[in-house]
């Protein structure tokens, strides 16, 4: 029986196109066209969720003037899945490549969670390409690398139940587990990612979703034991001088208020950091207009 893939295609006031870029073809949910006076907004969402993490944003972004282009991830989604698609270093060069193979000169990089990271590595790899940074429940990727008290035992608990056991990636396509995770992850009393559960579990029972996705954040924590971890941390680690807005849902329960401290190591140039309440893990959906008018506020100020 064919997989069904109308999740992917999910109509709104945007257009469903594919992109080739780095030996790969990416789907991506796309408002706008090129604006030579505008930078090209790219919308990278985190796990477990993919393009539909950013309907709240598209039409508003487009609105004030945007080409908006949110795509899914190399194995996620309506995305190529290739035998690389957890390699960190690959899904960064993947955003540099999707940015060149839109034709954009300058492009503001928006990553939620893991590709919040992946996006301050992009940043990071080939800074000339870029005029901003917006990060959203991600502090810089080698803060996460390092021991300490900055991941909460809840992150640890995920890392170690949820992450690392052999019957996660069979538990991932489950639905009652998905709503579970985004319920646990939100702010107490917000369905605003939970309340999507069926439409992200459609998209992670297509073939190899569930698989990719888990070993993707397997290869995020085990990269440092990997020759292409530890080129993927020193590539990120470059200073980074493009203004960069961070933002923290203050009920993240995944990661505290500290663990953004150390991103003044990598970030020469203007930093912000906000917090935003009644939001966890997954602020663009927990408060989708607090989130969009940050974006703009972001955005009008580079211009």
């Amino acid at each position: 029986m064919p997989a069904d893939t109308t999740c992917i295609t999910l109509p709104g006031p945007w257009r469903h196109e594919y992109i080739r870029a780095n030996g790969a073809q990416f789907h991506a949910a796309i408002a706008g066209s090129h604006n030579p006076d505008k930078p090209l907004v790219l919308l990278v969402h985190g796990f477990p969720q993919y393009w539909w993490a950013w309907r709240n944003q598209i039409e508003p972004l487009h609105a004030a003037g945007y080409h908006v282009v949110a795509i899914d991830q190399r194995g996620i989604g309506g995305s190529d899945k290739t035998p690389d698609s957890e390699d960190g270093l690959t899904l960064a060069s993947d955003l540099v490549a999707i940015v060149r193979a839109l034709g954009a000169r300058r492009a503001v990089v928006v990553g939620h969670g893991r590709g919040g990271a992946l996006a301050w590595s992009a940043v990071s790899m080939e800074q000339d390409l870029f005029a901003g940074l917006v990060t959203i429940s991600s502090p810089h990727p080698r803060t996460l690398h390092r021991l300490g008290m900055h991941v909460t035992l809840r992150t640890w608990r995920h890392v170690l139940t949820f992450v690392l056991t052999p019957i996660s990636g069979r538990n991932l396509a489950k639905e009652s587990v998905v709503r579970s995770l985004l319920t646990e992850w939100s702010a107490s009393g917000n369905n605003g990612a939970s309340s999507q559960s069926d439409i992200y579990t459609q998209a992670l029972q297509l073939p190899g979703a569930a698989k990719i996705a888990i070993n993707q954040l397997r290869w995020t924590w085990n990269s440092q034991r990997s020759a292409t971890g530890r080129t993927y941390l020193r590539a990120s680690a470059n200073s980074v001088h493009i203004p960069v807005l961070a933002i923290r849902g203050e009920a993240d329960p995944l990661l505290p208020d500290r663990a953004w401290d150390k991103d003044l190591e990598f970030s020469t140039g203007p930093y912000h950091k906000v917090r935003v309440a009644g939001a966890g893990h997954f602020v663009a959906e927990e408060q989708p207009e607090t989130t969009t008018r940050l974006l703009l506020d972001f955005l009008q100020g580079l211009e």
